[in-house]
């Protein structure tokens, strides 16, 4: 279905309904900031077992294909964009909805903003056919040597773009109307420039022995913080099994708006439908995953409006406590949402077919296949910067967070 054909449901703070702001702005501050790990695209903070670490599993980050800190493809991608049709990917077209017209444009080219990060000492990242695009790069705990764990093919600022040039040719907003423009040429490993190898023994881009005690103190200081913010808001879903599947745009008010989701006691569920987030310039959100609810994307693109919110400013969070896939999605735009997952027993993001910007963190940022994306960083300014919190009205059962 079209994006001007499909339902669009415009939400205050609960599904199918509009609510009026209860209460006046309520000038606070909050307690963490997100100048470190802004800094980061991918930060993969697990991933071993072991007394006094945190608890995670495998290797904390790992990506299969395409490009990190760069989209050099239309939006959304055709599987043969290339010129002589070479398969450049993710094969989006056709999965996804298209873009719609009150969503933010999608960039398309070089952002140079990928840099990720291996927080534990033991920690290992795996890199196949990747082309990474960033000023710091990929950084680790342990040392560089130790932490690849099978890198491969991967390239880090190849003046030859690896794994494909792009040029656009006059897009409209991206993914409108089937929009496909644009055209390349396939870039393989044997024509980027070699001397940018992020494997051994070059190890371009990578710097090990890195401390991040300071980014992992910022970090629990955001958890310990957001657990604790008082709700402006529920984004029940509960009356539909805990899923959206029609368009949606969700309104925020201005300020900071701390939003729970209602699920019924299921997972959150986001399929074949357009979910835009929107709001005045300067509004921003954090949207809370119940402890028991995994966050499904399938066939959908989680979007950023265009009435004056920026990149910066959406945020979904879990703290779930296990070693499951906390955020998974298959076929996805996304433009303008980070997504956390700082439970502290080895939680997961999965992601497979997808473009646009984002950031992720989680013990374990892996199955990590077919992906184009630029860093769009969840910002929150330093303690005493004066962001308000907006008292709304809520909208279905509130949920306590605990404590």
């Amino acid at each position: 279905m079209g994006a001007r054909q499909a339902v669009r449901s415009t939400l205050f703070v609960g599904i199918a309904a509009l609510c009026a702001a209860a209460g006046h702005a309520v000038a606070g501050t909050l307690p963490f900031s997100t100048s470190l790990s802004g800094d980061f695209l991918i930060i993969g903070m697990g991933p071993v077992n072991s007394v006094g670490a945190r608890p995670g599993v495998g290797a904390a980050i790992d990506i299969d294909n395409f490009e990190i800190g760069a989209n050099k493809a239309p939006v959304p991608s055709t599987s043969g964009f290339l010129n002589g049709g070479s398969s450049g990917g993710p094969g989006l077209l056709g999965n996804v909805p298209n873009i719609p017209l009150n969503a933010m444009v999608v960039h398309s080219g070089i952002c140079n903003n990928g840099n990720m990060a291996v927080t534990h000492p033991q920690g290992g990242y795996t890199l196949s056919d990747v082309g990474v695009y960033a000023d710091l790069g990929l950084l680790t705990a342990g040392p560089h040597a130790t932490a690849d764990q099978g890198t491969q093919n991967s390239f880090f600022n190849d003046p030859n773009h690896f794994p494909n040039t792009f040029t656009s040719t006059g897009l409209t907003n991206p993914g409108v109307n089937n929009n496909t423009g644009g055209f390349g040429t396939d870039v393989n490993p044997g024509s980027a420039v070699q001397s940018t190898r992020m494997d051994s023994a070059n190890f371009a881009g990578v710097t090990g022995s890195v401390n991040f005690a300071p980014l992992l103190a910022e970090l629990a200081a955001a958890r310990a913080a957001i657990n604790v913010l008082p709700q402006t808001g529920t984004l029940n879903v509960s009356g539909t099994g805990g899923t959206i599947s029609t368009n949606t745009t969700i309104t925020l008010g201005a300020g900071l708006n701390v939003i729970d989701l209602v699920t019924g006691g299921g997972d959150f569920k986001v399929e074949n439908c357009n979910l835009v987030i929107d709001g005045p310039a300067g509004a921003k959100a954090i949207f809370r995953v119940p402890d028991h609810a995994k966050f499904l994307v399938s066939q959908a693109n989680i979007l950023v409006g265009n009435s004056g919110i920026d990149l910066n400013s959406v945020l979904f969070y879990t703290d779930r406590p296990d070693n499951s896939t906390h955020f998974d999605f298959n076929n996805t735009v996304i433009n303008g949402v980070a997504f956390w997952s700082l439970g502290e027993t080895g939680g997961q993001i999965g992601i497979n077919n997808a473009q646009g910007c984002t950031q992720l963190i989680a013990d374990k940022v892996a199955s990590i296949n077919d992906v184009r994306f630029c860093r769009c960083e969840f910002l929150i300014p330093a303690p005493g910067a004066g962001l308000a919190l907006l008292g709304l009205c809520s909208l279905g059962v509130a949920r306590h967070r605990r404590n």
